[in-house]
């Protein structure tokens, strides 16, 4: 009997070192696979602004609102993105302004879940491929024909059309759950784009700022309060056993391989048990490792790992790389990305330690807006005073 013991301890210590091992690696898996879409995100918003600029031609009418005068107004244009705080409107109309577009967002929010709440998921899915479509037509069919621009190549009006059309089409199918996974991905990654420069060319330099704080922080309560909706939304869909919207969410969806690996690991695992328990009964509370871990394992695995991330994460994270890289000061650009991952990362450890739904945001801006002023006011001024001393540390 001692003897099948100890066996058995043995074998469960080395399953909990397994499992240590694969649940370490399968959380740095996370880790990549959300650092990937988020870098491609910023890098084709990046790509998109720098050389098609396709939304140029929206003209801002919120500086007429920030500026009393035209004095003031021509001052600001002249003087955005130099990091010039002579063009710094009153407080008090940012927080108007970010106030208008908080509620928005809030009124917005509020009212889907409201409607999930009440069961009209299949009229929002509807809703959704709608608001997509139309989404991707205009922004889409703006960039699309800043490309041929760019490339001088010569296209009819009806043939621009039609690409208008399957490629909004083709958009609003595949963000909404359907089609290869690679495609939702990339039309996924591709709306938050267009999103994020639509606002970095409408919004004001000061008011992207405000907008990123208090986004920020109205993430923190959607999610984190008992009474946020977005709290609400993710506890109703565990409830009732369904997906949230796939319009809402990315999913970074783990390899079969890697899964079919981890299942031959747990079903060699299980007989090893089985065959141990088979010898000689075996008292439960001997045992070390209670059978609902290799459940908890197998079942993960059978399901498939995924992270997800929700579109407002894509659409700020780029909003903000894309505002900052405006200032010109690539030590700036590039501390803010290492920030945004940073915090992304230990959103995802102190996910896992909490083991429940956590919002993206609030670590990567407030941690990147706090480096990006530190940097662009302190570090660079500094670095450039170093240089033109010729001055080596």
């Amino acid at each position: 009997m001692s003897e099948n013991v100890t066996k058995a301890e043995s074998l469960h210590s080395h399953e909990d070192a397994d499992s240590s091992r694969y649940d370490v690696s399968k959380r740095m898996n996370t880790i990549i696979d959300l650092y990937v879409p988020i870098s491609l995100c910023v890098f084709l918003g990046l790509i998109i602004e720098v050389y098609l600029d396709p939304f140029s031609w929206i003209a801002s009418q919120i500086n007429s609102f920030l500026y009393d005068t035209e004095e003031a107004r021509r001052h600001a244009a002249m003087t955005r993105y130099s990091g010039n705080a002579d063009s710094l409107p009153s407080l008090w109309k940012l927080l108007i302004f970010g106030g208008i577009f908080l509620a928005f967002i809030i009124v917005f929010t509020v009212l889907i879940v409201f409607c999930y709440v009440k069961g009209y998921k299949k009229w929002l899915e509807y809703f959704f491929i709608g608001h997509i479509f139309f989404t991707f037509f205009i922004t889409g069919s703006t960039i699309i024909s800043a490309a041929f621009y760019y490339i001088n190549m010569p296209i009819d009006i009806i043939s621009l059309f039609l690409i208008y059309m399957n490629f909004s089409a083709c958009a609003a199918i595949c963000v909404n759950g359907y089609g290869p996974a690679k495609m939702r991905q990339f039309f996924h990654i591709l709306l938050g784009v267009m999103i994020a420069l639509v606002m970095a060319s409408f919004l004001p330099e000061w008011c992207i700022w405000t907008v990123l704080f208090l986004i920020s922080i109205w993430d923190l309560v959607a999610v984190l309060w008992t009474y946020g909706p977005l709290n609400i939304l993710v506890k109703t869909a565990h409830k009732r056993n369904e997906d949230l919207f796939n319009a809402l969410v990315y999913s970074c969806m783990a390899t079969m391989e890697e899964n079919a690996k981890n299942n031959k690991e747990v079903e060699s695992k299980s007989k090893d048990i089985k065959k141990i328990e088979g010898e000689k009964p075996i008292d439960k509370k001997e045992m070390k490792v209670p059978s609902k871990e290799l459940s908890y394992y197998s079942e993960d695995d059978e399901k498939g790992s995924s992270a997800k991330l929700g579109m407002g994460d894509f659409v700020f994270y780029t909003l903000f790389l894309v505002h900052v890289r405006k200032y010109n000061d690539p030590r700036s650009f590039v501390t803010c990305f290492v920030t945004v991952l940073t915090g992304l990362t230990m959103t995802v450890f102190i996910l896992i330690y909490f083991k429940r739904a956590l919002p993206a945001l609030p670590l990567s801006i407030f941690g990147g807006i706090a480096v990006f002023f530190g940097t662009f006011y302190l570090v660079s001024p500094f670095y450039t005073q170093l240089a033109d001393n010729s001055i080596i540390i």
